[in-house]
């Protein structure tokens, strides 16, 4: 098996290079949180953006995600932070999400902004407006270019937090495990379309919001982990 620099120098330099081995070892970034979590170098994606930051390497998700599209390995997420990364547009994801709504359009969320194509709403909208039944949150993407606006997931989330719904992405991810109805938050799509009890995301934040409370995706890591339940995001959504 081929190693990976981070397995030889005991820690990982970008994500990038994780995602561009060209070996059938990753092909996803829950599959490169996987990959280094096996050999012990980080816990959660946080640590591995910390350990990068700490290396003086990257100091954002986008720089990592930058430098893996240079090799064209990627087309999804990365392609859309690489572009933004590269004008010197952003710094976070969310400024990544913002400058959408301020440079145009967008076509999936991975042309975020790069493409100025295409318009969309809000996520609820899109997995509202999508007649057939939504398997992965990529999927939901491509397709809500077909029926109206968005300005950013943020939006989104404060649509929903202004009903009083819910309040972050986080608090549905971090209580599915209480109603045992998902391992992935694909699944969690599919499932509860499936049971007849929700058909949006926004419904599916929505229901989980009743159970109880998380306030950020590190907090639902950092808690899981505590109780070492999980090591990866990917082993977050599956715990779930």
């Amino acid at each position: 098996m081929v190693q990976l620099p981070y397995q030889n120098i005991g820690l990982i330099h970008t994500l990038e290079q994780c995602l561009n081995r060209t070996v059938g070892l990753i092909h996803t970034l829950e599959q490169c949180l996987n990959r280094m979590q096996t050999v012990g170098l980080i816990h959660t994606l946080e640590q591995c953006l910390n350990r990068m930051q700490t290396v003086g390497l990257i100091h954002t998700l986008q720089q990592c995600l930058n430098r893996v599209q240079t090799v064209g390995l990627i087309h999804t997420l990365e392609q859309c932070l690489n572009r933004v990364q590269t004008v010197g547009l952003i710094h976070t994801l969310e400024q990544c999400l913002n400058r959408v709504q301020t440079v145009g359009l967008i076509h999936t969320l991975e042309q975020c902004l790069n493409r100025t194509m295409g318009l969309i709403h809000t996520l609820e909208q899109c997995l509202n407006r999508t007649m057939e039944l939504i398997h992965t949150l990529e999927q939901c993407l491509n397709r809500v270019q077909t029926v109206g606006l968005i300005h950013t997931l943020e939006q989104c989330l404060n649509r929903v937090q202004t009903v009083r719904l819910i309040h972050t992405l986080e608090q549905c991810l971090n209580r599915v495990q209480t109603v045992g109805l998902i391992h992935t938050l694909e699944q969690c799509l599919n499932r509860v379309q499936t049971v007849g009890l929700i058909h949006t995301l926004e419904q599916c934040l929505n229901r989980m919001q009743t159970m109880g409370l998380i306030h950020t995706l590190e907090q639902c890591l950092n808690r899981m982990q505590t109780m070492g339940l999980i090591h990866t995001l990917e082993q977050c959504l599956n715990r779930m």
